[in-house]
């Protein structure tokens, strides 16, 4: 309990065919104002890690629950273990200085190998395609007729390209939705600097498990086609590339398979990180309506969590970022691989990872002539903030204990 709580302060220091937002919109969701993008080319304007980073805390606190408690806390302290001593010994912690600093710094909060695909950035929406048929995918690759752009895209480029470099599955993704005349931008959040001209790999050596879900929202306002046919083709991909069949689990709104709601998305989530190991691969792919909500705890500089949607929304809400982070992101071990993929609106950090690039013409351009090879930082993680959220429960952790170090870490980052 103690080191699991020593790793909990330590968590806190990290800053951070038609179109599914207009013709199937659902009331209350991905209805805001396109946030403006203040960020360098290629990266996403977003606080969104330091929310994750609480909610790290409270999950190496036991504060997930569930079936995942147990994923969080073993995950827990190998999280920040090399920043253990500085603070036992009393060292200060400081604002990165530099990118060096900043990446090594993500690898410590972060020692997963965490990489999210997202069809579209976070003011953009993504689309529903009428015939998937279009993509001209293999005729073994799943069922036909609708399905989601983003998924599709990627399907049809590894299909063609098993082994690409990161920025050749990004750009061929790109080049595939402007073809069918899409103009969402595909992005790349990791917990990694990325070198963006490396391979891309699905699976890595040991064992695997995978999540999929798809909600077509059936018989309410905002109905989806194609999200069940993303599932079943991902689901076939990512079997034929190696992942075991026999640990997937599938939530689909068909009435044959586990509902997608609230609750059961979150438990089907802890199901994948528990006892997660080094060297596991874990996929995650989602396919549904993306929505974006008023920013509740002021981590967000576009102010709005990104969001994704249970089919019981109307009854118990959508899902925000940070429960996300906290569920799928934060429990996981040094060494152990999870790839996901949101074909939705609004995702492009949904998962609040350290690094992002979105495949614009003109940053894929930077990363072929040299001048961007790795993955952007995030210029806009609260440094700062984070810096005070951890020394304050330090010291509660001092003086109190596990409790003292949770309740003045929570008020810290409320204020």
């Amino acid at each position: 309990a103690e080191n699991s709580t020593m790793a909990a302060i330590c968590a806190a220091l990290c800053p951070k065919s038609g179109d599914r937002g207009d013709q199937y919109k659902i009331p209350g969701v991905e209805d805001a104002a396109d946030a403006t993008r203040a960020a360098a080319p290629g990266t996403e304007n977003t606080m969104g890690g330091m929310g994750g980073m609480m909610a790290m805390a409270q999950s190496a606190m036991g504060g997930g629950g569930g079936g995942g408690g147990g994923a969080g806390g073993g995950g827990g302290m190998g999280m920040l273990s090399g920043l253990l001593p500085m603070l036992q010994g009393g060292g200060q912690l400081q604002k990165p200085s530099n990118p060096q600093e900043f990446s090594q710094r993500a690898i410590q909060i972060l020692p997963a190998d965490i990489r999210m695909f997202s069809g579209c950035r976070d003011e953009q929406t993504s689309a529903d395609v009428s015939n998937t048929a279009s993509f001209g995918l293999p005729p073994d690759a799943g069922p036909g007729g609708a399905g989601g752009a983003c998924t599709n895209a990627m399907m049809l480029s590894l299909t063609k390209n098993p082994s690409p470099t990161w920025i050749e599955l990004l750009d061929d993704m790109r080049g595939v939705l402007a073809q069918k005349g899409f103009t969402q931008i595909p992005q790349l959040s990791s917990s990694r600097e990325v070198l963006l001209t490396s391979t891309f790999d699905l699976k890595k050596e040991g064992r695997t498990k995978g999540l999929f879900i798809g909600i077509n929202y059936v018989g309410q306002q905002g109905e989806l086609r194609g999200c069940h046919n993303d599932v079943i083709q991902m689901k076939q991909f990512v079997t034929k590339s190696g992942y075991d069949e026999e640990k997937m689990k599938v939530l689909l709104d068909d009435g044959e398979h586990e509902k997608p709601t609230h609750d059961n998305i979150i438990e089907a989530i802890r199901w994948l990180t528990h006892s997660a190991q080094p060297g596991e691969s874990l996929f995650m792919h989602y396919s549904g309506h993306g929505g974006r909500l008023p920013d509740d705890n002021g981590d967000e500089a576009d102010g709005y969590d990104e969001t994704i949607v249970p089919v019981d929304y109307q009854s118990a809400g959508q899902i925000r970022d940070d429960t996300i982070f906290k569920e799928l992101c934060a429990p996981l071990p040094k060494g152990c691989t999870l790839t996901v993929v949101m074909d939705c609106c609004h995702s492009g950090t949904v998962l609040d990872l350290p690094f992002s690039f979105a495949c614009s013409a003109d940053s894929s351009q930077q990363v072929h002539n040299g001048s961007m090879p790795h993955m952007p930082i995030n210029a806009n993680f609260n440094w700062e903030k984070a810096i005070k959220v951890a020394m304050t429960m330090f010291t509660a952790y001092q003086r109190g204990g596990m409790q003292s170090a949770l309740t003045a870490g929570m008020r810290a980052f409320k204020q």
